[in-house]
């Protein structure tokens, strides 16, 4: 049964139980053929001038369209809840009118010769169908949403999953990277080492060819002993131990060497007084013989404490 069938059959029931036959009112076929276009020019005039006084007509042609017409798209859908409530009313409507869908069919019968559905069995049949129809799409739209909430889940967990093997490799990265950083300082610490053993050891080669000259400087400037500083054979430096009267007046000492033209040859500063006589402890690198001026200085203002002669003898 097509939907305008099932239309009609709903309308003539609707028409039955209110009890209106009135031939001056368009019928279901007409209100369907008005809808569908399917009237002559004359018939369709007609129409049209009646729906224009009838309000019952027009609740017709409006039902008509209803049932015609696709549902648009501002249109919403039926929900859960609704389609429990149609169900129950339809349910209901059945039963009460289970006397009168009998009586109606027993007529047919008689009239026809053979079973039919009644009108109003018909239109709540057409009824049942919305329902179970609206029904399965509530039901459709439910297993939808249970296939993406499961879809959403197993992504979840992939991600999780990934999420986990990505920390277990960091993890192996980050290990393998500090045990290559633990070998290299190791690694750093052991040539250091054999580098300070390595000096050490020059260091002390060095110190057994190197002279060591004790000379005490008086506080008066220009003393008449010259500090005496020999270079042997090819020994190419020399060590001045200078003894002072103040040695901790000043927590540092300067020293400049000057030759005999001026020009300075050497020049130290931070020299600090050592042991218990205070000593001042200087390097001096091989020079050419002949006579030079050492000059003494207190405190990191270079405070001038006095100027001596140095006398150098550079052996062959």
């Amino acid at each position: 049964m097509t939907n305008g069938e099932e239309f009609r059959a709903y309308m003539k029931a609707a028409n039955r139980t209110s009890g209106s036959n009135d031939n001056r009112h368009l019928t279901e076929a007409q209100a369907i053929a008005y809808c569908r276009k399917e009237m002559s020019a004359a018939e369709h005039e007609a129409a049209e001038a009646h729906l224009a006084w009838c309000e019952q007509c027009i609740t017709l042609f409006r039902n008509a369209r209803d049932f015609l017409e696709p549902a648009g798209d501002d249109e919403s859908g039926v929900s859960a809840a609704e389609t429990d409530e149609a169900f129950r009313s339809l349910w209901q409507r059945v039963q009460s009118d289970s006397d009168t869908a009998t009586v109606l069919s027993g007529d047919f019968q008689r009239a026809r010769g053979r079973r039919k559905l009644s009108t109003v069995t018909l239109a709540l049949a057409a009824s049942l169908l919305l329902s179970f129809g609206a029904l399965g799409w509530v039901t459709w739209r439910l297993f939808g949403e249970r296939q993406s909430r499961r879809q959403s889940q197993e992504t979840a967990m992939r991600l999780e999953n990934r999420q986990r093997e990505l920390e277990q490799q960091l993890s192996q990265v980050e290990q393998h990277g500090s045990e290559r950083l633990k070998q290299e300082r190791d690694q750093r610490l052991a040539a250091e080492a054999e580098r300070d053993q390595l000096q050490a050891r020059l260091s002390q080669q060095s110190e057994q060819y190197i002279p060591v000259y004790s000379a005490t400087l008086s506080s008066a400037r220009g003393a008449e002993d010259d500090v005496q500083l020999r270079f042997p054979g090819a020994v190419k430096a020399a060590r001045l131990r200078l003894l002072i009267s103040k040695p901790y007046e000043f927590p540092e000492y300067a020293i400049e060497l000057a030759d005999g033209n001026g020009k300075t040859v050497l020049k130290t500063a931070g020299l600090r007084p050592m042991g218990d006589d205070g000593a001042l402890n200087l390097r001096v690198n091989r020079l050419n013989s002949g006579k030079y001026r050492l000059r003494l200085f207190g405190g990191r203002e270079k405070k001038q404490l006095g100027e001596y002669g140095v006398s150098v003898t550079a052996g062959r």
